[in-house]
């Protein structure tokens, strides 16, 4: 693990992106592989990332490489999946039906990634791929913007909830006020990624939920009953 300072290499990759089942029809251990390959992309970028980085960092060679993943793109892509997957999961353990407070707490987790250790302040490695000034494949860019539609379909659903409790406005256009939400969470981690500390998603993490509580009922309008 010398691809990563001694700081980083005390991050828990297991608490970060949890267990995953994977077919294991080589000698070596697929998910491992695909695990510590997301590191090093995330860390360093798609651009700057090199075959080396990855060979250091799996300790396979080349060859081997390309026999399970084909090239650079490709191994790319298997990484991306698996960091969505473990973003997806985030959205399905905050979003519970319980309208402000569980967008609250999704906001909570994208601005205040210090559970994450080091690989806090790498940002996102979604919006890091699409920022690249060569970028990624557009495969790539199609998985994340699958995802981009994920997550606005959750956050927009989560402030309709919010609505049958009575906490926001029935008349708010949801889906646009879902949009925004999502981008300044993904602003956030691009301040986080710029900055390289999760220091300067703070604003965000503190003016966001107001936003959101200020959103209630207008006055004389009572909530609808469930």
């Amino acid at each position: 693990m010398q691809w990563l300072p001694a700081q980083a290499r005390a991050c828990d990759r297991r608490k970060v992106l949890g267990p995953v089942a994977m077919a294991r029809p080589r000698e070596f251990d697929m998910d491992e592989i695909v695990r510590e390959t997301l590191f090093v992309f995330w860390r360093k970028g798609y651009e700057a990332t090199s075959l080396r980085d990855i060979e250091e960092a799996t300790g396979l060679g080349r060859m081997s490489l390309y026999n399970v993943f084909g090239d650079k793109e490709g191994l790319f892509q298997a990484v991306l999946e698996r960091y969505i997957d473990a973003t997806q999961r985030l959205y399905v353990k905050y979003l519970r039906g319980e309208g402000i407070a569980d967008l609250e707490a999704l906001i909570d987790a994208y601005t205040k990634p210090q559970r994450l250790g080091p690989a806090g302040s790498w940002g996102c490695l979604m919006l890091n791929a699409i920022t690249a000034v060569d970028g990624v494949s557009p495969r790539a860019h199609r998985t994340i913007e699958t995802f981009r539609r994920y997550a606005i379909d959750q956050i927009e659903a989560a402030l309709r909830r919010a609505s049958e409790l009575g906490e926001v406005d029935r008349s708010m256009d949801f889906r646009e006020m879902a949009e925004f939400i999502l981008t300044t969470m993904w602003g956030a981690k691009a301040a986080i990624r710029h900055a390289g500390t999760a220091a300067a998603a703070a604003p965000v993490a503190r003016l966001l939920p107001k936003i959101l509580r200020g959103l209630g009922m207008p006055r004389g309008r009572s909530p609808r009953r469930l």
